[in-house]
């Protein structure tokens, strides 16, 4: 249910995870306000990446948020 969203969201983070690391590396004089904007963004895919797996844990287990939290 959650699997194909997921997929999508992690290939956007690792893709823009490389942007950032290649800006880092090989643009030492980058605008910093656009930078820090990626990382914002990039952060932003980790937690929506978590949230939905957490909820597709949930779906499939039919478990509270409560005790996926206890396991992990």
């Amino acid at each position: 249910m959650f699997e194909n969203r997921i997929k999508h969201l992690e290939q956007l983070h690792r893709d823009l995870d490389k942007r950032i690391t290649d800006l880092d590396i090989n643009h030492p004089h980058v605008d910093e306000t656009h930078l820090h904007e990626m990382k914002k963004q990039r952060l932003a895919l980790r937690d929506e990446i978590s949230s939905l797996r957490k909820r597709q844990y949930e779906a499939t287990s039919g478990r509270e948020t409560e005790d996926w939290a206890d396991d992990h």
